[in-house]
């Protein structure tokens, strides 16, 4: 056989090298672009960890302060004792849970932890200290109605979205501000028959209602339905739900509740009437407003003014008992805004029916503000139905019933503008 010519060897050698110099040059084209990528993938991965770094110190620094309060031996000793107490009674008529945040009278309040409520000077306008108390009380008496054994706003507009949520106050004293927007939010839906539904915003109410409280209590109940018939709110979801035009900013990663130490710590936020970014309206353009605002109910609270308010109630509904009324109020115009004193034992509930004091050693520690719902009866025991502010890891998913002879110690609302 013959060997092939010098030339077609030398021909097939350079075909060689091509090809050769031809795939290493793919090569190295393919590799810088696997560097490229893998570089830039790794870079903005880095971006994304600090951002998320700065996110959590900043959110850390402002608003958790120094992280959940930790229970000392002593007080979960103490705290222990009354959920075993409670779940060893035969005829309690709820259970109790142990809550690792709960707060003890002789730790925060008894050391002067919270801060001191501001009592309410009798010489208020009349627009704020009653409102449309007179003309509400006269209308609802000339409401006659067979009210049900059992009565639930939820089921009764159950299409109303903002029924159906709880919010969860984190470390500031805004449970009277959730409350009340979220009462806002169920009356603008009744009152529209469903066919609007804002959330009312609980952060835009904390920060620019100047005679509420902020974040330390609030020390009277009509003033957020007065600064909404008044000022009107912006809309605003949950904490983390970027909602509406301004929704809630205090993280709930103090507790729930969290300690008494966060409240007279925590800042109240800025008044910055401005939407978050991209939302589609204008401040302005966002605000709802209240037709009324008015007294339900008042029989105790941190105000001298309280008996002229219970006083003029009385004189409109004569003979007219506090749970009848409460219970018109819910069955013809829906959810409202109920406060009364938090016992320790209470931070415990779990489930059931809750009778303040089963544990007789159970101090008082703070007023509090949750939205009242309805009532009904469940084993011969009559309760009062309410959404708490401690987000739905507490309680019945959120929610707690108390005996129906524990009236509250204040009720407001309003009515819509619609």
């Amino acid at each position: 056989m013959e060997n092939p010519p010098e030339s077609k060897l030398s021909e097939v050698a350079i075909i060689g090298r091509k090809h050769s110099s031809g795939i290493w040059t793919k090569l190295r084209r393919i590799s810088w672009t696997v560097l490229f990528i893998t570089g830039l993938g790794i870079l903005l991965l880095a971006l994304i960890l600090v951002c998320v770094i700065f996110e959590t110190v900043k959110l850390s620094r402002t608003s958790s302060l120094d992280g959940p309060v930790r229970h000392t031996p002593e007080s979960r000793d103490y705290h222990l004792r009354i959920v075993n107490f409670v779940n060893s009674l035969y005829n309690a008529t709820w259970k109790a849970k142990y809550n690792k945040f709960a707060s003890r009278f002789a730790d925060e309040v008894a050391n002067a932890e919270v801060t001191k409520i501001v009592e309410v000077s009798s010489d208020l306008p009349e627009e704020e200290m009653f409102g449309d108390t007179e003309s509400h009380s006269k209308l609802l008496g000339r409401l006659d109605v067979n009210l049900p054994k059992a009565f639930d706003a939820r089921k009764q507009w159950s299409l109303c979205w903002s029924m159906h949520q709880v919010p969860n106050q984190g470390g500031c004293g805004s449970c009277w501000a959730l409350t009340a927007a979220s009462v806002m939010s169920d009356r603008i839906c009744i009152a529209s028959n469903y066919t609007k539904q804002p959330q009312v915003s609980a952060q835009d109410l904390t920060s620019c209602c100047t005679g509420c409280g902020g974040c330390q209590g609030s020390y009277w109940a009509l003033a957020p339905f007065t600064h909404w018939k008044l000022q009107g709110i912006v809309s605003g979801g949950n904490y983390g739900s970027f909602e509406g035009c301004k929704p809630y900013m205090m993280p709930p990663d103090c507790g729930t509740p969290c300690s008494l130490k966060y409240y007279a710590r925590q800042k109240t936020p800025e008044c910055i009437r401005k939407c978050q970014y991209l939302y589609d309206k204008e401040y302005m353009n966002d605000i709802t407003k209240g037709a009324t605002a008015y007294w339900v109910y008042a029989e105790g609270g941190s105000s001298d003014t309280k008996p002229a308010v219970k006083g003029l109630i009385e004189r409109v509904l004569p003979g007219v008992s506090p749970a009848e009324i409460l219970k018109k109020e819910l069955y013809f115009y829906g959810p409202l805004l109920a406060c009364f004193t938090v016992n320790e034992d209470f931070q415990h509930y779990g489930s059931g029916i809750y009778h303040t004091n089963t544990y007789n050693d159970s101090k008082e520690l703070y007023g509090h503000c949750a939205k009242l719902l309805g009532w009904g009866e469940e084993g011969g025991v009559k309760f009062w139905t309410y959404m708490n502010t401690w987000g739905r890891d507490w309680g019945e998913n959120g929610f707690f019933r108390v005996s129906l002879d524990e009236v509250p110690e204040e009720a407001t609302a309003a009515v819509a503008a619609i």
